[in-house]
């Protein structure tokens, strides 16, 4: 922006042009000091002004002069200031919070001063960016839920004049960068250096967070459950903090811990005996202590269902094998399974007698084990797909066995979600979770990924590929499907593809090893299958039951028609009391997914429908938790070294905020003096000669009205 400016105007070219304008003009004056006939004084002028003006613009094409200008205008350099405002600005350091420190070193004389020979135009930014008004920076709240430092330097560039100029940014923040690209890299490209002033420290402050809450996704009415609440704190060692348990505002249990020191975990248990069943949602809060940093992180919220009775599990094996012991000690070790066998013989028959379909009734949940001919196609086949079709859960578990006997055309190739290939893949391979295992109830995915650490699986059952609408929980190292889900009417479907899980099991146990990823998977895979299919011909659901404040809340759904199959082209939507409608996208095979984003903290309902040619097919309902949650607070430690590393990458510098005086006189604003030449050429544009003939043309009119030769 130019403080001031100042233009001069000069005529350049042929000298003899400026000598003949007032000859041109006595020549004009001298052709009509007398005139035939005689015309009055006005009429004698016009005329004198119309052949002068004509002969000067003819003179002057010839003359080739040049008008020309010089502006000269003094310019302030711009300088652009992003401000910190996210939540971990509000963490107090020596009695005054990291923003208090920032408004106080802005208010400052000296600031105001060293910045006055620049133009400064400034943003508060955390997860997005905003103008801010640097004279009330003392009055900004901090407030962001995250901190995007590269969005920030993109975003205030863009927001300049493109024939603007900038000398650099002036970036006052704790460098707590959680979102976003890498600040670093965008600095390399903003071809302005970034001048940082970091504030904080890089210890992190005494707090005591709740690192999180567990609980099973399904128990029972009368059975024993157990809800684990991790504690752990900074600067409070030795300290005793009570632990506490609700369920709405009811408090139903309290605990004492004593702290550890420097992020060491305390894990807290309880235990409750449900006494009613349906979905429940617990809270578990830490008392704050003085002095702590932030207590958005005290506590947290989590989901169960309970249901009515025990899940009812049928072990429908091929065989005797070490596949079929595992499985069945993993079930029962678990008080909320009630687990019986049924082997088959060489023969087609079952150890203890022949086949009969009351064998599959009252049953939950089938677990049909490395199953061969008779028991893909026979009796037993045929009876499983009605009991599937009507809501039983199946988990099929193949091995060699079942890789050797499977036909395309078995009962079962309808229900289990992928299309078989042989042979029997021998060998080893490394196991890996689906991307779309992550979040499903069946997987317990947990911080490490023991998954990734199991031994090799000792071969596997190959197939072609999933079906569409299906999801791969588990792969192996390159991509194939090892652990797949699916739904087959109003029942779901588990295959694993291998009868060698327990192999896994056996040797990641070590001498004092306790595996559980295995075991714990074949428990929740009986859970989740034994859940009750609502009723209609709509299921629906939210990916998970608990989500962090600022997620998006995925849904998802199922629509059948009137046999059960999948339902295209239907209209799914979901409602929430107070929120506008989402509509629900069709992924094909009768499957839809939409996405739910901005949603404040807090427990809500909702309501899904189907419809298929406007008529309503289906309703069905769930709930889910939004919990307070800021990852803001995960880390509260300043990071310095990515200011630097910022800083170095642009060409600027990074100092502590102590030293604002040094840096902006690294900075060094200063007033620039800009000089800008302009001309017009009279020779080349046509005009000069038409306004000539055009005056000649009015001199020759002129004379013809007053009657003049």
């Amino acid at each position: 922006m130019a403080e001031w400016s100042d233009s001069k105007l000069y005529l350049e070219g042929n000298g003899l042009f400026l000598l003949l304008v007032p000859a041109l003009g006595y020549l004009a004056y001298w052709v009509y000091r007398h005139t035939y006939p005689e015309v009055d004084t006005a009429r004698r002028s016009v005329l004198v002004v119309l052949r002068g003006a004509a002969l000067v613009l003819l003179v002057s094409v010839l003359a080739e002069p040049v008008f020309a200008w010089w502006s000269k205008q003094v310019i302030k350099p711009l300088v652009l200031v992003l401000v910190d405002t996210s939540a971990s600005m509000n963490t107090t350091e020596r009695g005054t919070t990291r923003l208090q420190q920032i408004a106080a070193v802005i208010a400052d004389a000296g600031w105001r001063s060293r910045l006055a020979q620049a133009e400064i135009r400034a943003w508060g930014f955390a997860e997005s960016v905003y103008p801010l008004a640097l004279d009330t920076a003392a009055v900004v709240q901090a407030g962001g839920q995250a901190t995007n430092i590269g969005h920030a330097l993109v975003a205030s560039l863009e927001c300049i004049d493109e024939r603007e100029q900038v000398q650099g940014f002036i970036l006052l923040s704790d460098g707590g960068h959680n979102l976003g690209r890498d600040p670093v890299q965008l600095a390399e490209e903003l071809g302005a250096p970034v001048y940082a002033l970091g504030v904080g420290g890089e210890e992190l402050p005494a707090g005591i967070q709740l690192a999180g809450v567990s609980t099973v996704q399904t128990g029972y009415v009368g059975q024993r459950q157990r809800i684990d609440a991790d504690v752990r704190s900074w600067g409070y060692e030795g300290v005793q903090a009570e632990v506490r348990l609700y369920e709405g505002e009811r408090e139903l249990q309290r605990q004492a811990v004593v702290l550890g020191g420097q992020g060491q975990l305390q894990r807290v248990s309880f235990t409750l005996t449900p006494q009613q069943a349906g979905p429940r949602i617990f809270r578990v809060v830490v008392t704050p202590e003085e002095g702590e940093f932030t207590r958005a992180d005290n506590e947290a919220l989590v989901f169960t269902r309970i249901l009515e009775e025990r899940t009812r599990v049928l072990l429908l094996a091929g065989g005797p094998g070490a596949d079929l012991t595992f499985l069945y000690r993993s079930l029962v070790a678990d008080s909320n399974i009630v687990v019986e066998t049924a082997v088959q013989r060489a023969d087609d028959a079952l150890y203890g007698g022949g086949w009969s379909p009351a064998i599959l009734r009252d049953r939950d949940v089938v677990f049909l084990v490395n199953p061969g001919a008779w028991l893909l196609n026979g009796p037993p086949a045929r009876e499983l797909v009605e009991r599937v079709e009507a809501g039983t859960g199946l988990v099929l578990v193949g091995g060699v066995r079942t890789a050797r006997d499977w036909r395309a055309d078995s009962p079962l190739a309808k229900l289990v979600p992928l299309q078989p290939s042989a042979p029997f893949a021998e060998g080893e391979t490394l196991l890996r979770i689906g991307a779309e295992g992550r979040y499903h109830p069946v997987i317990r995915k947990q911080a490490d990924d023991p998954w990734g650490r199991l031994p090799p699986l000792p071969g596997y059952f190959r197939v072609v590929r999933p079906w569409p609408g299906s999801l791969v929980l588990i792969e192996e190292s390159h991509g194939a499907p090892i652990f797949v889900a699916g739904t087959y009417g109003q029942g779901k479907i588990l295959a694993a593809l291998s009868a060698s899980f327990w192999r896994l099991d056996l040797m990641s146990s070590g001498v004092d090893g306790q595996p559980q990823t295995i075991r714990q998977l074949w428990r929740d895979a009986a859970k989740w299958l034994a859940l009750d299919a609502p009723s209609g011909r709509i299921r629906a659901s939210t990916e998970r039951h608990v989500y962090r404040g600022g997620e998006e809340v995925v849904f998802a759904a199922q629509v059948f028609d009137e046999l059960l199959r999948p339902q295209q082209g239907a209209a799914v939507q979901i409602a929430m009391p107070g929120r506008i409608a989402l509509e629900l996208q069709d992924q094909g095979a009768g499957h839809y997914r939409g996405v739910y984003s901005g949603l404040e903290p807090g427990e809500y309902a909702y309501s899904a429908t189907a419809g298929v040619d406007g008529a309503e097919v289906g309703v069905d309902e769930g709930r889910f938790i939004i919990e307070e949650y800021s990852i803001e607070f995960s880390d509260l430690r300043a990071d310095q070294a990515l200011l630097g590393d910022l800083a170095h990458a642009s060409g600027g510098a990074a100092l502590p905020l102590s030293d604002w005086e040094d840096l902006l006189h690294k900075l060094a604003p200063r007033k620039k003096v800009v000089e800008e030449a302009q001309s017009l050429s009279l020779w080349g544009p046509l005009w000069p000669a038409w306004l000539a003939i055009v005056l000649l043309a009015a001199e020759w009119l002129v004379r013809k009205r007053s009657g003049m030769i």
